[in-house]
């Protein structure tokens, strides 16, 4: 009697026992399935971008793909999910001067907008479709990028979904001179109360919460994220940023101002995924000119591990005399004119006047450095070298 008792609990507990293991497997991954009516590829790879910890620095991590038939399986560790901010499939090409990536089609509203960068719903799997491939799109310049496009039909996975409504509205980009920054905030408003619970909306607010002009703009966008969003990662970095407690916090505030040699309007930071040295400067400065030695160093030394921009600080007058400056000290990186911005530059940057150099980090907080004392320099060459440390690659678990 006693052994049978033994074995009715045998048969209780075992199938509970692999039950919960398996639902412990799914906690721990999630699966992604991307369907071809034809595949033509022999290597695919999921990449994944994610907030890193400390300073911004961020990490990117890689994911093979399995193939059976015309379909691609990726997994990749849930945990990821909480700080990621895109996904995007990658086909390798094992060479530094080629990048070939995949990106979809859909339509939205009538428009057929296009997702270079996406995130799919935290859920144990999700099926893509991609069907045919609509074309490839080739932008030739110091790296080749081939862009594979496909067209998804019956998509309805909201998290992607609301990826490319980001896309659709531009980003929901903003600066100080964009005539339409009210309309804006209330279309990433309603975009967001469309898509509450979308992580890709609130990551990207979060990323770019220090470029609204008030902290209101960014709380009329919070304020329609679901309870589950407002407790995530994201939501409670903007909390945070809201309230009082960060108000010492620095955030770069990009805004458009002209190019110097083309004068066509762009923003001073192009480019956040990496750390910018962002220099105040003027062609009266003469601390300023003696700079260059030093600025040119080290741009050579850090050549694509970090951008570097100029802002003039020149007025009307001079302006001039900085493009003379530019062609004839040969400056390598780029540079944007304030002189129809000079009282909104100097109150936040050059209050103590030029030169002016900020380090700014990835996550646009900011600090100011002194290019010309070592302990500055090394301070920043270590935090380059770390940042690039940090960028995770981790193959997909068997």
């Amino acid at each position: 009697m006693q052994k049978r008792k033994s074995i009715l609990w045998l048969l209780f507990f075992v199938p509970v026992l692999i039950s919960a293991q398996n639902h412990s497997q799914e906690r721990d991954t999630n699966v992604i399935h991307l369907n071809f009516d034809a595949n033509e590829y022999k290597e695919l790879m999921l990449t994944i971008k994610c907030m890193g910890a400390g300073q911004g620095m961020d990490s990117t991590y890689h994911f093979s793909g399995s193939l059976n038939n015309d379909s691609w399986t990726f997994e990749y560790p849930r945990s990821l999910y909480e700080k990621c901010y895109s996904f995007r499939f990658i086909i390798p090409t094992h060479t530094d001067t080629i990048e070939h990536a995949i990106s979809f089609k859909q339509i939205i509203n009538k428009d057929t907008v296009s997702a270079p960068q996406y995130l799919f719903d935290n859920v144990d799997s999700v099926t893509i479709n991609a069907g045919k491939k609509i074309k490839t799109n080739t932008f030739p310049g110091k790296k080749l990028v081939l862009n594979d496009v496909y067209f998804l039909n019956n998509m309805t996975d909201k998290e992607y979904l609301s990826s490319v409504e980001l896309a659709a509205n531009r980003g929901f980009i903003t600066d100080i001179l964009d005539p339409n920054y009210n309309k804006v905030i209330n279309q990433f408003a309603k975009t967001v109360q469309k898509y509450p619970d979308s992580h890709t909306l609130i990551n990207f607010l979060f990323r770019l919460k220090q470029q609204y002009h008030t902290r209101d703009d960014v709380e009329k966008i919070y304020n329609n994220f679901s309870d589950r969003q407002k407790q995530s990662y994201f939501g409670k970095g903007i909390e945070m940023f809201l309230s009082d407690t960060v108000k010492t916090v620095l955030y770069f505030k990009n805004i458009l101002l002209p190019a110097w040699d083309t004068e066509i309007s762009e923003p001073i930071i192009k480019d956040f995924s990496k750390v910018n040295l962002v220099i105040f400067s003027a062609s009266w400065c003469a601390p300023c000119i003696a700079e260059i030695p030093h600025l040119k160093k080290i741009a050579k030394e850090l050549n694509g591990k970090i951008n570097m921009v100029y802002v003039s600080v020149d007025e009307i007058a001079t302006v001039n005399a900085w493009k003379k400056l530019m062609i004839d000290n040969k400056i390598p990186w780029r540079s944007v004119l304030a002189a129809k911005n000079l009282n909104e530059i100097k109150k936040q940057f050059t209050n103590e006047g030029i030169p002016a150099v900020y380090m700014v980090h990835p996550d646009s907080t900011y600090e100011k450095i002194e290019v010309r004392y070592d302990g500055d320099l090394k301070k920043l060459y270590q935090f380059v070298d770390n940042y690039k440390i940090t960028e995770g690659k981790m193959q997909s678990p068997k």
